[in-house]
This record gives structure tokens, C-alpha cells and sequence, in this order.
């Protein structure tokens, strides 16, 4: 379930856009024009399609399909998530794995409001590591935006400090605020998500059971979380350098696990869950020559976040 990724910005959006583009097979090919308007999905309906995830908010995910449009796909408990493995063989994943950019079959049957459940949805692992690729440039990009805020900042400080380089700073600082608006203008196309929580839950070196006050942090959070219409958390377990590279490893991937199983013990189901990883010793938040600096990176990051369309409380 637990995996790192890692990707520059350019290779991952290109091979997003790449997946995109080959979910239309030569059957497909036709224009809008010639196939007319996307068929209607009615109630009681089978319907097989294949599509590439736009967005997710909790059990619902926008679907992008040739054939019936843009559709909602709900997913229930018993929808099966799967992999191919070998001809006639596959390989069961988690709701979990079901992120923007992945390129999916689904079968189901149609609902309400021209909503289809899900019984069976499938995709490629290669499809998996590219949306999975993406993902984590998107992160990337959003944590060098904050950076460059905060370069800004500083900036319009020392402006208001040094009258004498008030001429120099501004235009800086005009450059600056525009690579970030650019940035996080990008990032905000590509995610569609705001982050209504976020929250570090620490461990002690070696080991990845949660102490009483991250319980208490992460109860809170699920209450917060269930208050929110679509909401999705997603899990980030880390480690320090501390030990050995594949013990730093296992324990980051042991940490996530831990948050995602007490997450469902109050009430946050698997298929809120998006995208959870085993980070390793990567993005430190500190220093590891310290004791200090370790401790704050033996941790697990946990976002709750709401797609920007349906976002909002209950």
C-alpha cells in the first residue's frame, strides 16, 4: 500500500498528460461532433466505461469518460479495486489508491441523478506510478511555493528596513510575488483541494506506536474531518537517519500505517483515505545531527483536505 515516489515537476505533468491522452482507443477516435451528445446514465443501468479521475471528495470521484462525459462514481465497501495480474488473475489494491490522474475501467450500475456505483474498478500499475508521480511533483511545487512566500516576506521586510535599497527590493520583490503567483496558480489547477487541517504526530526514535497525546490530536481530527462534506486525509509517514536506510524505510511505512488504522478506528472510512506513502528519511524538517532535529522528523503528516467544489460543512 506504501510506497515513495519521487519525480520532477516537468517528467510527471507530461506523463500525466500522456495517460490522458491514451485513454482514447482507436474505437474512440471519433470527434464530439460525429458521436453526438454523451449518452445518459439511467437507473438500474450496467455500465462499463473507462475514464481518467478528475477529482475525489471521500466516497464520490469525478470520472472523465468518451462515452457518457464527465460522471460521478460513488464507491461503497464492496466495490472491488483492483490491478491485472497475469491473463485471467487480479490483484486487489485499496480505495486508497484512487487518485486524480489515474486512468480507470469501471463497472457498475447506474443510480440517482445519473451517478454510477461502482462494483469493479481496475487500472494499470504503470497508470498507478505515473498519477502517483504526479502527485508527489504536485507536493513538491506546493512546498517550494511556500518557500518562496516566505522569501517575499523577507523581502518586504528589508524593504521596509533599508530605505536606501527600496528601489532594488521592490523590483525583487515584484519578480518574486509573480513566480509564486505562477506556482501556486499551477498547483491549485492541478489539485483542486484546499487543506482545512494539517497536523505533525511525533514518535520516538525506533518506533511507531502513537503516544496518548497523538491519539488525542488525531481524534479530534477525525471529529473535525466528518464534519466536512467530501472531505479526504491524506497520511505521510517519515523517519530521521537514525539506524539503518531500509529500518528508516519500514519504520515510516509502519508510522503511516499506524495513523491510517487509528483513523478508522474513530470513524474515518478507507474510502476517505487517499493516497497514503512510506516517505523514508525525505523532506526532513530539521536537522538530523541533533536529538532535537530527529524527533521532529520521526513523524507522520496528516492533511484533511475538501475538493474545492463541494467543500463545506454538512
Amino acid at each position: 500500500m506504501y510506497r515513495r515516489v519521487t519525480s520532477l515537476l516537468a517528467g510527471a505533468v507530461v506523463s500525466l498528460g500522456l495517460t490522458s491522452c491514451l485513454l482514447i482507443s482507436p474505437a474512440q477516435a471519433q470527434t464530439a461532433s460525429e458521436q453526438g451528445a454523451a449518452a445518459q446514465i439511467t437507473s438500474g443501468q450496467k455500465v462499463e466505461t473507462k475514464g481518467l479521475i478528475l477529482t475525489r471528495d471521500g466516497e464520490n470521484m469525478q470520472v472523465e469518460t468518451r462515452d457518457f462525459g464527465n460522471i460521478v462514481v460513488e464507491l461503497h465497501p464492496e466495490t472491488k479495486v483492483q490491478v491485472p495480474k497475469g491473463i485471467f488473475r487480479h490483484s486487489d489494491m485499496e480505495s486508497t489508491s484512487l487518485v486524480p490522474g489515474l486512468d480507470i475501467e469501471v463497472k457498475g450500475t447506474g443510480a440517482d441523478q445519473g451517478h454510477v456505483v461502482a462494483d469493479t474498478i481496475r487500472f494499470t500499475r504503470e497508470s498507478l506510478r505515473i498519477a502517483q508521480q504526479a502527485h508527489a511533483a504536485m507536493t513538491a511545487t506546493k512546498a517550494q511555493a511556500e518557500t518562496n512566500r516566505q522569501n517575499v516576506e523577507q523581502n518586504q521586510r528589508g524593504v521596509a528596513s533599508n530605505q536606501a535599497n527600496i528601489q532594488n527590493n521592490a523590483s525583487n520583490i515584484s519578480q518574486h510575488t509573480q513566480e509564486l503567483n505562477t506556482v501556486q496558480q499551477r498547483f491549485s489547477d492541478l489539485t483542486e483541494y484546499d487543506v482545512k487541517k494539517d497536523i505533525f504526530v511525533s514518535f520516538e526514535t525506533g518506533k511507531s506506536d502513537l503516544s496518548a497525546e497523538a491519539k488525542q490530536e488525531l481524534s479530534e481530527l477525525a471529529k473535525e474531518a466528518q464534519g466536512l462534506k467530501g472531505y479526504l486525509v491524506e497520511v505521510k509517514g517519515f523517519a530521521s537517519t537514525s539506524g539503518a536506510a531500509d529500518r528508516n524505510q519500514q519504520l515510516s511505512e509502519d508510522r503511516a500505517e499506524a495513523v491510517v488504522t487509528f483513523l478508522q478506528q474513530q470513524g474515518v472510512t478507507i474510502q476517505h483515505i487517499i493516497n497514503p506513502g512510506a516517505m523514508g528519511t525525505t523532506n526532513p524538517v530539521a536537522v538530523n545531527a541533533t536529538e532535537e532535529g530527529r524527533q521532529r522528523n520521526q513523524r507522520v503528516e496528516v492533511k484533511v483536505m475538501v475538493n474545492r467544489g463541494v467543500g463545506g460543512t454538512k
